[in-house]
């Protein structure tokens, strides 16, 4: 029965529709299962030969896919997607790049171009024979150039700094008076909308859609759901990993289809004063150590690279609160902010982080993860909203102190304030959404086909039985503000 389910799959790819049973075949949560390539894939992908691949990958499936394991199956499908989605991330050519950065640098040439490219600034693929940049390149460019934020008179990042500044000197200042862990409540409250355009799914059809909800945890209180449009729903068990809220209904015809949500809930800042001196050694016979001191693939893998990275700086440090930080501190100072391609189209993202030495909040604390488990520190994922953007950190763990949060990418590095510089390590504010405790995790209910995100779980899913929906075939709009 699963073979069969496989050939469908296929046939599903190659453009024939099928139905709900046939798509439910081993998918778990959308999410494509490790598998290694082919060495003759994997090297046409290398050179950029996409359609070339993914032509092979159709060949070996109709004449090995009867006889083939079905993670390898699964994960050859998943990579015709992935190259049609590096597709969607790389569409600008070098006039396309040059214009778009006129926009905010009117003067810019075509010789400032090439000089930022030799400079590492900009991201590119060669794609089947043509060299094709990084839709957000302009953005990035602003993060790696100084020379280019001052002449596209980028506003200052200073009135920021100062504010978050402001608020960590609160949360440091109100925990040393209270005597709490968890201070200064805020309510949220969140309205999210998911449309899809009349025409992308045909009128009658079911379109299934899962959007983000705050999971159960030390952070949040008081969770309360106050509306959902569809009225009928399904919420996910308070523990789920990846929490979501199931929505559905059918695609109308002349209109779009919408799916809405709005809840409220409590969110705290945490602040820990951890004494290094007081922190014990691990059991390293609990289930806590044995999960999150593991490997994971494909994120969390123990390359030789990244274990040699680990060892340089953590040296001979034994106490696994300052492993921690000797490695949040190495991030912090060495890994560039930049905004990322597509998670669900990068192999390795730890590896990555390091490869490129940039990436976004997520990629940098992947990095963070892996460095700390492979120092056998245990560390997780964590990742939701702040009060104006999707947002991803990490949690690691150590005795006494439990769980303590980590986020390499919003830590103000040029403060001389050492409470400053390291409160985003163990500690963190009250503008946090938690609805990930885990990355690439199951839904509730479990999607039929290949997640539009297979890592984190922010921006919602939208499927119907003919296929996923990607980000280009419907909106979403999340609004989070403060009530009380």
């Amino acid at each position: 029965m699963r073979q069969i389910g496989l050939v469908l799959t296929f046939i599903f790819m190659i453009g024939v529709t099928t139905t709900m049973a046939e798509w439910q075949i081993g998918v778990t949560g959308g999410i494509p299962p490790y598998a290694e390539l082919p060495a003759s894939i994997s090297e046409l992908v290398k050179k950029g030969e996409y359609s070339k691949a993914q032509q092979k990958i159709r060949d070996i499936i109709k004449k090995e896919g009867n006889t083939m394991p079905m993670k390898l199956q699964l994960r050859l499908l998943y990579e015709i997607e992935r190259l049609d989605r590096v597709r969607k991330d790389f569409t600008l050519d070098k006039p396309a790049l040059l214009r778009s950065i006129k926009q905010e640098i009117p003067d810019v040439t075509m010789e400032d171009i090439e000089r930022w490219e030799k400079m590492g600034f900009f991201d590119y693929r060669i794609i089947d024979g043509q060299k094709l940049y990084f839709i957000r390149s302009r953005s990035n460019l602003y993060q790696l150039s100084q020379e280019a934020r001052q002449r596209a008179k980028r506003p200052s990042r200073e009135e920021r700094k100062r504010k978050r500044i402001k608020e960590m000197k609160e949360i440091i200042a109100t925990t040393k008076k209270e005597g709490k862990q968890f201070v200064l409540p805020r309510r949220l409250r969140v309205e999210m909308k998911i449309s899809v355009p009349a025409g992308v799914v045909p009128p009658g059809e079911l379109i299934r859609c899962w959007m983000p909800f705050p999971r159960e945890n030390p952070l949040h209180s008081d969770i309360r759901l106050i509306q959902t449009s569809p009225k009928k729903y399904h919420l996910a068990p308070p523990d789920q990993l990846q929490r979501t809220i199931y929505l559905e209904r059918p695609a109308l015809k002349d209109r779009p289809t919408t799916f809405g949500v709005k809840y409220e809930f409590t969110t705290y800042a945490s602040y820990v004063d951890v004494d290094p001196d007081k922190v014990k050694p691990y059991d390293v016979t609990s289930d806590v150590y044995r999960s999150y001191t593991a490997e994971r693939p494909p994120h969390l893998m123990f390359t030789e690279s990244l274990k040699q990275l680990a060892k340089r700086i953590v040296g001979d440090e034994t106490n696994p609160y300052l492993k921690a930080k000797k490695i949040y501190g190495w991030v912090t100072e060495n890994i560039r902010y930049t905004y990322a391609i597509e998670y669900s189209t990068i192999q390795n993202i730890s590896q990555y982080c390091y490869d490129n030495m940039r990436g976004d909040c997520g990629i940098q604390a992947l990095l963070f993860i892996a460095l700390c488990r492979i120092s056998g520190v245990p560390a997780r994922w964590q990742s939701g909203w702040t009060t104006g953007n999707m947002h991803d950190w990490a949690q690691f763990y150590v005795e006494p102190y439990g769980w303590l949060y980590a986020d390499p990418s919003m830590c103000i590095t040029s403060s001389d304030d050492p409470e400053i510089r390291w409160f985003l390590f163990g500690n963190i504010d009250n503008r946090r959404l938690v609805a990930n405790n885990d990355y690439s995790m199951e839904f509730d209910p479990p999607k039929w086909h290949f997640r539009s995100e297979p890592v984190d779980s922010q921006r919602g899913e939208v499927e119907w039985r003919g296929g996923n929906l990607y980000y280009n075939q419907f909106d979403y709009n999340m609004k989070i503000r403060t009530v009380e």
